[in-house]
């Protein structure tokens, strides 16, 4: 099985309902969880305030929302608590991330997506920005585009880490369609300026690079402000927050992982090639067994689907490790 590409050429609207088809055909949808949290009328009451917010403040985003349910054949409300993890308490992701700075001076990028695992629930989209821009994310039924990795037209490759955050502001947007916001970003500056622009309801990071001007930068955001980073060496990020007073205080979801991961990689980072780094990424202990390990299987709590690795050393290529058919692939920046 290979990994598919859609190439989302229309509206918003028509962009989400050809995703939401994709995964109609491909993933057995389970909705008994999501349904039986909108039995409680305070959280579905949120979730129409945020639905309504979205709508106006960002009709593009709501269109590729309801376009997406609609393709998948989901009520809408439905869907949209899917995309409300904040309220909902569900849909957490783990990942880890490597950027360093080589000795020429260029930049790679390697990321591990971890999720769970449901079948099918995997593909690239290239998204229409406009008549002469796009991005390329990977797509999943049960989040917008732009989470995850991303990269674009304009020379912004980023990837995203959920992490854990006690000061959740459930009045403000899900931090999905941040995520979402900033992959359409021009610049370093204006990806800092669109992390800026939507408060949201939890935070996460953001490893970037600007592969024209070979500037990088970490991002952590938080519900009510951000912290930038750039990167002149090699940095870590897993899912918790690491920056300034944080790194003092490293404090992770229960059960996870993160800090181990961290410390692992960092321990680990002595070379600045892209195979060291993904072998670091594919790290197993020897025991084989979740808490100590980076790469994660589907004996573990949740799994590695993919990994995603660029160096600014060779612009036009994007390497993808695809763990659920077990693939690996080299793809052209533009697809």
């Amino acid at each position: 099985m290979k990994t598919d590409i859609l190439y989302l050429n229309n509206s918003p609207y028509e962009n989400g309902k050809l995703s939401g088809e994709y995964f109609r055909k491909n993933v057995i949808i389970n909705l008994e969880k999501i349904n039986n949290v909108l039995l409680n009328n305070d959280i579905k009451n949120q979730i129409v305030s945020q639905l309504d917010n979205l709508k106006n403040e960002y009709p593009k985003y709501y269109d590729e929302t309801i376009g997406k349910a609609d393709g998948l054949g989901i009520d809408r409300l439905t869907y949209f608590a899917i995309m409300c993890p904040e309220i909902t308490d569900i849909n957490f992701e783990h990942c880890t991330t490597i950027m360093c700075k080589k000795d020429n001076g260029s930049f790679i990028i390697s990321h591990n997506e971890d999720d769970d695992y449901i079948e099918g629930n995997f593909c690239l989209s290239k998204v229409k920005i406009d008549n002469d821009n796009w991005f390329v994310t990977n797509d999943m039924y049960n989040m917008p585009f732009g989470n995850g990795i991303s990269w674009n037209s304009y020379g912004i490759v980023k990837t995203i880490n959920y992490c854990h955050d006690d000061n959740v502001d459930i009045n403000n947007y899900p931090r999905y369609f941040l995520q979402r916001h900033i992959s359409e970003a021009r610049s370093i500056d204006d990806l800092i300026k669109r992390c800026k622009e939507m408060k949201v309801a939890s935070g996460f990071h953001v490893n970037a690079i600007d592969i024209n001007n070979n500037v990088a930068v970490s991002i952590e955001v938080y519900s009510d402000s951000i912290d930038v980073e750039y990167i002149d060496d090699y940095y870590v990020h897993s899912n918790h927050f690491i920056h300034k007073d944080y790194l003092l205080n490293q404090v992770t979801d229960k059960g996870s992982n993160s800090i181990f991961r961290l410390n692992k990689c960092n321990e680990q980072l002595k070379y600045k090639t892209m195979n060291e780094i993904k072998t670091i990424l594919s790290y197993r202990s020897k025991e084989n067994k979740f808490e100590n390990s980076i790469l994660q299987t589907k004996e573990d709590p949740y799994m590695t689907l993919f990994n995603f690795s660029f160096d600014t050393d060779d612009k036009n290529k994007i390497y993808l490790n695809n763990y659920i058919n077990s693939e690996i692939i080299e793809l052209k920046y533009d697809l």
